[in-house]
């Protein structure tokens, strides 16, 4: 049962050269209970994708599309509307939780917050909530910590809070961006963990946002490969990662550190810099750092084509995908 459809969203965003596309024609479709992973470069797209879902783009920005959650566009819901969705139907983990979160208000108020707007909870009966779900996302001691600020807490911790907050009223889907980046190792694997393990014991649908192949290869059963703000290819994470054909998706898991590499050998990089939105190709956005791009690159944007069930691309040389 399909739960989100995305189709065509484009957001223009104002920049100093005026108008630019930051996302162009994204489409996907995310399932009751699935799972679905975006990876790519810093700026191509991820954030504001997941950002526009939920109306949260920046100030004179423009989306374009359709975004359908259970046969409502969100892209037609004005703010009064939008707020019933935000934390209710739809909720997002950010990167940083000491952004995000409150620095003047104690978490347990923090997390109450949305329980009261959504679902009438006040006095004794949100508090209890708030305990229960600080002791389900696993915060030591969630008596005492109900009262903490942000500042008292380690990192891990204030994770663990915004996750709590997210879960707070049984969302339907959950959209998580790059959850784990401020955090060490063994912190990241928990929180990867945790979140994995309420996708599967709630049934909501979960959006993780990284640019580490790894996580997602791990944590998620589709993948979507965005580069300047488009999809180039797409499928369910076994054949993805069994058979990369965009040179982008080449590149990306080329420049994977190898267990067992030698010493101080120089990683793959893939070749250029990622231009400024306003300078982005017309047509297939990776053209000006792809070795196989030719005129029509610059001229045609690439259909997505399908390479066997569960898998698509967007490239006009898939024909030569062997040869990265």
């Amino acid at each position: 049962m399909t739960l989100l459809s995305v189709r065509d969203l484009t957001v223009e965003l104002q920049t100093s050269r005026g108008m630019a596309a930051a996302v162009r024609g994204v489409s996907f479709d995310l399932e009751k209970g699935g799972t679905l992973g975006i990876v790519g470069e810093s700026g191509c797209g991820k954030s504001i994708t997941a950002l526009s879902l939920l109306g949260l783009l920046p100030d004179g920005a423009r989306a374009t599309g359709r975004v359908d959650l259970d046969g409502t566009d969100l892209l037609s819901l004005d703010e009064d509307d939008l707020c019933h969705v935000r934390g209710n139907r739809i909720a997002m983990i950010f990167q940083e939780p000491m952004t995000s979160l409150n620095p003047v208000h104690r978490i347990g108020r923090q997390i109450a917050e949305p329980l009261r707007l959504h679902r009438g909870l006040g006095g004794a009966g949100a508090r209890e909530e708030v305990l229960r779900l600080l002791h389900r996302v696993g915060l030591p001691d969630p008596a005492r910590r109900i009262n903490a600020y942000p500042h008292q807490l380690s990192g891990g911790q204030r994770q663990r809070v915004m996750i709590a907050m997210a879960l707070s009223c049984a969302p339907d889907i959950l959209l998580a961006d790059e959850p784990t980046t401020a955090l060490d190792v063994t912190i990241q694997g928990q929180i990867l963990d945790l979140i994995n393990e309420l996708v599967e014991d709630t049934g909501m649908g979960l959006i993780l946002i990284s640019h580490d192949l790894g996580v997602i290869s791990e944590s998620v059963d589709n993948v979507a490969v965005m580069y300047g703000g488009a999809i180039v290819e797409q499928g369910t994470t076994d054949r993805l990662f069994a058979d990369l054909v965009h040179p982008y998706s080449q590149g990306l898991f080329a420049a994977v550190p190898r267990p067992g590499a030698v010493r101080g050998a120089r990683l793959q990089t893939i070749a250029g810099t990622v231009p400024e939105l306003a300078d982005l190709p017309p047509a297939c956005t990776f053209a000006d750092r792809c070795a196989k791009a030719s005129p029509v690159c610059w001229r045609e944007t690439p259909a997505m084509t399908a390479f066997g069930p569960g898998h698509a691309a967007a490239c006009h040389h898939h024909e030569r995908r062997g040869d990265a």
